[in-house]
């Protein structure tokens, strides 16, 4: 497993690469690294981590199954259900047409393929991350795929110029986000070493080393977040930090339920306050009410395509073939792409599996918060994975970065750490 966990590690150092130079191509090369790794890993895994392993991810299976059978169902001629689109068609052509879900069955596919990929990496982490060793690497890797986007997102303009590609702004920032909860995770699991009595005889300078590069590290990603992200992604930064911050103090001074809920209580009193301060606009959607202000044009595209939206969806991947007609004459080019990853998934894939995925996103940050107040030692890798969830959760509805490779396969990861973590070996032994 140890060539396995090189080959994931360099993955995710490597995964801001696809901010520069992404697409159908890096997205195949990213899906060919990964399943090559699986299939090493179904040799190499012994056999007590293969049934922890099953015991840990199961549930979590069953879970990511259920979008991927739904966007397989939008590809299959499902006449009943079709699009009205493939009416318009077969009246156009004057034959039968066999009508889909999905508008572009092709992209849907591509759409799938990618949902594959990123599951297979959750999966993959999950693996790897099983040995608390390899849990280590896992985690210093994911830190720098954040800081390398984080310093990508602050140079571009100065350096990479020349390229002449259109950089995924929103996506570095996701990937900053996430690099920032990891980076505050990785301190404190220096300050768990050392309050342990861990850190062994002289090597208390290397722990202050690796502390240093950690808060290096989450000043990056803070201040890329804080030069070059709205107050949404700023605010999403905030609650994933605070949200670990908050689970130590818990552990710390040993509040137990009580503490939790005094803690969570005001923090939830706070969101609340947010919310409905946020400006309310006529006919503004929920899904874009926090949307990027800077894409006027490609919010009120994205609002057009809300009140068409069928409630089965569109099609997964179908938003950019969709765009050419929601568009205005006189919208930028850049209005073709989502404003939200919220809109997107409720215009692609029906706003009823957008409230499942919502819920389980929930219930995934209860269940990995629960597993961390329970773990002992390496209870900030459940933490973290929770941290990291609100954070994505919050993105979701600033803007749609999380559509991209890089920061889908960060999270995918960062949530498989968490998972493999969020019980401890030798129970199960």
């Amino acid at each position: 497993m140890t060539k396995v966990a090189f080959i994931l590690t360099a993955l995710i150092c490597a995964s801001p690469a696809v901010l520069l130079w992404g697409g159908p191509e890096s997205l195949g090369i990213v899906a060919g690294i990964i399943a090559l790794a699986l299939t090493v890993t179904s040799f190499a895994l012994r056999p007590v981590e293969t049934k922890f392993l099953l015991s840990t991810v199961r549930p979590a299976v069953v879970i990511a199954a259920v979008p991927a059978l739904w966007i397989l169902l939008q590809v299959l001629p499902l006449g009943a259900f079709a699009h009205p689109i493939w009416t318009s068609a077969r009246s156009a052509l004057g034959h039968p047409v066999t009508g889909t879900i999905s508008v572009d069955p092709g992209m849907t596919a591509i759409g799938l393929c990618q949902y594959l990929t990123l599951a297979a990496a959750g999966l993959l982490s999950t693996a790897v991350a099983v040995d608390r060793r390899r849990a280590e690497w896992l985690l210093l890797a994911l830190m720098i795929g954040g800081v390398i986007s984080g310093l990508l997102v602050m140079t571009h303009d100065y350096l990479f110029a020349a390229l002449k590609r259109p950089f995924p702004r929103a996506q570095a920032v996701d990937c900053a986000v996430m690099g920032a909860v990891i980076a505050s995770a990785a301190c404190i699991r220096i300050f768990e070493q050392y309050d342990a009595g861990h850190s062994g005889r002289g090597s208390i300078p290397n722990l202050a080393r690796r502390l240093a590069l950690s808060c290096i590290a989450l000043a990056i990603c803070t201040g890329a977040v804080l030069l070059n992200g709205n107050s949404g992604m700023i605010v999403a930064t905030v609650c994933g930090i605070v949200v670990l911050v908050c689970m130590l103090i818990i552990r710390w001074f040993g509040l137990g339920g009580w503490g939790t809920m005094a803690l969570v209580t005001p923090a939830i009193g706070v969101a609340i306050v947010i919310a409905a301060n946020q400006p309310a606009q006529p006919g503004r959607s929920w899904l874009l009410a926090l949307a990027e202000t800077s894409s006027s044009a490609s919010t009120a595209m994205n609002e057009r395509m809300l009140e068409d939206a069928p409630l089965l969806g569109t099609g997964a991947g179908t938003f950019g073939a969709l765009a050419p007609i929601y568009r205005e004459m006189d919208d930028p080019s850049y209005s073709s792409t989502a404003s939200t990853t919220a809109a997107a998934f409720a215009i692609e894939l029906g706003r009823p599996l957008l409230w499942l995925i919502a819920a389980a996103a929930l219930v995934a940050i209860v269940i990995l918060l629960r597993a961390s107040l329970r773990r002992g030692r390496d209870w900030f890798y459940p933490a973290m994975g929770a941290s990291c969830l609100i954070a994505l959760f919050i993105s979701a509805f600033v803007n749609a970065g999380l559509l991209g490779t890089a920061p889908a396969l960060i999270g995918a990861c960062a949530i498989g750490l968490a998972l493999a973590q969020s019980k401890s070996r030798t129970v199960q032994s």
